[in-house]
């Protein structure tokens, strides 16, 4: 029992830590994307328009986050008055398509399943963000969120035209300022790394109970179990494999290795998938993050999503591997 309990301190520790890095790294990284480039990112992804979606979705498949570290940026672009739909079609797509996970998927499964994978994933989020942009986000969002996204919002200010003198004053000023734009980008830095260390404080809570549920849930459920009952239920499997999956935290990354030992005891394919999905795209450490931004009404729509998904397209698979589709 020491020993299980001494293996779950160093799942939770390692968890903690990772996740600390990375969302410090990420959110610092995204602070200074949005400092340098708001206005071309409004610009790339504020019209409610179908591309939008698209592109959102391909910036999601081009960054190779968990479901976890995809919080910082989603948090900036819901701030930047990015559409609610776009910026779910980034949430949804992020942690399930990226190059690392085709690459492993290719190699391990085939470009047939790969392909089809990114397409109905694509597809999927496509109409489910598409649906979901119809309502306001205010219900769908915290408070308090709401009232850091308003104290975050870009202020436009008129500038009035000015005659040849005040011209020169400017240039003149402009020139002085630079003088001191090493110091003043140090500043900067530095201000933008304290204000994300203060919104790393405020999560810490969060962290720490969703790596500890993680941890525990991951200590105690060997893959002994997933083996014998994921072969046991056959078609339900797929069902079964997708709600284990949202129990875990696990990137997709480590799901794969553990769904080709699986698929060598004799779990299906479909229900491999559908618990690739499901760990991947849902979690509850992520979903304990995911508090910060949203009411519970968004939650559960938002699990009952990457379920669907992950239960649909392992069943799909099943199916076209009995068919020999």
């Amino acid at each position: 029992m020491l020993e299980k309990l001494l293996e779950i301190f160093k799942i939770f520790i390692f968890y903690f830590v990772e996740i600390s890095v990375l969302f410090i790294a990420i959110a610092f990284i995204v602070a200074l994307l949005n400092q340098k480039f708001s206005k071309k990112m409004e610009r790339y992804l504020s019209a409610n328009s179908l591309l939008s979606y698209i592109k959102a979705m391909f910036l999601g498949a081009l960054t190779p986050f968990c479901s976890c570290s995809t919080i910082p940026l989603l948090s900036a672009l819901l701030k930047a008055r990015v559409s609610f739909g776009v910026s779910v079609a980034y949430l949804l797509v992020s942690p399930l398509v990226n190059p690392i996970i085709i690459t492993m998927l290719v190699i391990s499964f085939g470009l047939k399943l790969s392909l089809f994978y990114i397409l109905f994933i694509f597809v999927f989020v496509f109409i489910f963000s598409l649906s979901i942009s119809k309502f306001d986000s205010d219900k769908f969002l915290n408070k308090d969120f709401i009232k850091e996204k308003q104290n975050t919002a870009p202020k436009y200010h008129n500038i009035s035209k000015q005659n040849c003198c005040q011209t020169k004053i400017i240039n003149f000023s402009t020139q002085k300022q630079s003088l001191n734009s090493n110091s003043q980008t140090k500043s900067s830095y530095k201000d933008l790394f304290l204000k994300v260390l203060k919104d790393y404080k405020k999560i810490i809570p969060y962290i720490v109970i969703g790596m500890g549920i993680g941890a525990l849930i991951h200590g105690f459920v060997p893959k002994e179990f997933l083996q014998t009952y994921l072969q046991e239920f056959e078609i339900f499997s797929v069902v079964i494999a997708a709600f284990v999956g949202v129990l875990l935290y696990i990137r997709v990354e480590a799901i794969i290795p553990i769904g080709l030992s699986l698929m060598d005891c004799g779990v299906s394919l479909g229900a491999v998938m559908s618990f690739l999905i499901a760990g991947g795209g849902c979690s509850l450490p992520e979903l304990i993050l995911l508090k910060r931004i949203f009411k519970m009404n968004f939650l559960l729509i938002f699990i009952s999503c990457v379920l669907f998904i992950a239960i649909i397209f392992g069943v799909l698979i099943d199916i076209g591997i009995k068919w020999k589709i």
